[in-house]
């Protein structure tokens, strides 16, 4: 992205004063180091803390640009922009809507229960290398994080990949209105968020909601209930059942599943020469173990990213089942692993114990 303080202003519709600096990346976490003097501080006041708080060190950090929703006093500081609205998350939703719709390339919108960044990272490492994409990081699929990921865009890219994940009722329809996907891809249907929701029809109907403009839906007739609810609601789009591709798959092997969903995406944006390069790109192994147990082997890499794609494939494997994870080092990442982002070993396995926590691992050796 890059756009300044007064566009921001008018595209979500708040009151820009100050000076009218030059916005090349969106901060909302104070804690964060890892951003430029394009950055743009997002002060959201919630129910158990507020961001407002942290801009005074924000400022001391060198940001210039910020988006503010009550009033506060910047005279002390030169050379400051700021964009007041009442509802921050709001705006950014609007800002990243109109950056999406600037876009020229193809989207592809990522959603299901589970598996939907092991689906992202799969396709992203088999496509061609003269391919320019773009791909949500990690599991940016929030409300919050959707928004941000789309603003990371360049806007030259030929592809982006962004994944969509809800919790409840009525978070779709948001995540649909920013993202206005061209190809849906949904991984699976599970448990996850199922008390927020009355029935599991309701909760894929509520996923689906991703797809109401789409040209096409890919799905695996291993969730046939997708297929049962794109037909109830009337959908437009065209569906592909990735089974098509591969009789073959065991209904519950979903690393398979996954796969063929990989290689069906791949087909469908015209990307054939990927379609072999997927299976490398299923960098882990998954074996039966003694006791009944199920091995998610990953020894491709070991930093942050690779963890989190690890720990959600363990997830996807499970199906509901304990959990334990052996983690070693994690290098590539901080000031030990020569990674390059300067992340303390204390910022690094903070992120670690959140990843573990999140994931709901029952057991942690290390």
């Amino acid at each position: 992205m890059r756009y300044r303080l007064s566009d921001i202003a008018r595209l979500c519709g708040g009151e820009f004063y100050g000076t009218d600096a030059e916005v090349c990346e969106v901060v909302v976490d104070s804690r964060s180091h890892a951003f430029g003097s394009g950055a743009m501080f997002v002060a959201k006041s919630g129910t158990t803390y507020d961001a407002h708080d942290f801009i005074g060190d924000m400022l001391h950090r060198g940001v210039k640009a910020f988006m503010v929703e009550r009033d506060v006093d910047f005279s002390s500081y030169e050379a400051v922009g700021v964009v007041k609205v009442e509802n921050s998350l709001e705006a950014l939703q609007r800002i990243a809507a109109a950056h999406r719709a600037s876009f020229g390339g193809k989207v592809v919108g990522i959603t299901g229960s589970y598996g939907k960044t092991i689906v992202k990272e799969w396709v992203a490492s088999a496509l061609p290398a003269d391919v320019k994409f773009f791909a949500s990081p990690m599991s940016y699929n929030s409300q919050l994080g959707v928004a941000l990921s789309l603003l990371m865009m360049d806007g030259d890219e030929e592809l982006a990949l962004i994944e969509a994940g809800i919790s409840e009722m009525g978070e779709m329809q948001r995540l649909e209105a920013m993202i206005r996907p061209d190809v849906v891809v949904f991984t699976s249907v599970g448990e996850a968020h199922q008390h927020n929701f009355e029935s599991i029809e309701d909760k894929v109907a509520e996923k689906l909601i991703l797809a109401r403009n789409a040209k096409t839906l890919l799905y695996h007739s291993n969730y046939p209930i997708v297929e049962q609810i794109a037909r109830k609601i009337a959908l437009r789009c065209d569906r592909r059942d990735a089974a098509e591709d591969d009789k073959s798959i065991s209904a519950y092997d979903a690393t398979a599943v996954n796969m063929a969903l990989v290689k069906s995406l791949c087909r469908e944006l015209g990307y054939d020469s990927a379609v072999a390069a997927a299976d490398v790109a299923m960098r882990m192994e998954v074996k039966e173990g003694i006791g009944h147990s199920t091995i998610v082997y990953d020894s491709y890499n070991s930093d942050i990213n690779s963890l989190a794609l690890a720990i959600d494939t363990l997830r996807n494997v499970a199906l509901g089942g304990k959990t334990t994870a052996v983690i070693a080092d994690v290098g590539g990442s901080g000031n030990n692993g020569g990674g390059g982002n300067g992340m303390s070993d204390a910022e690094l396995y903070e992120r670690v114990a959140a990843l573990v926590a999140g994931a709901n691992i029952d057991e942690v050796i290390g």
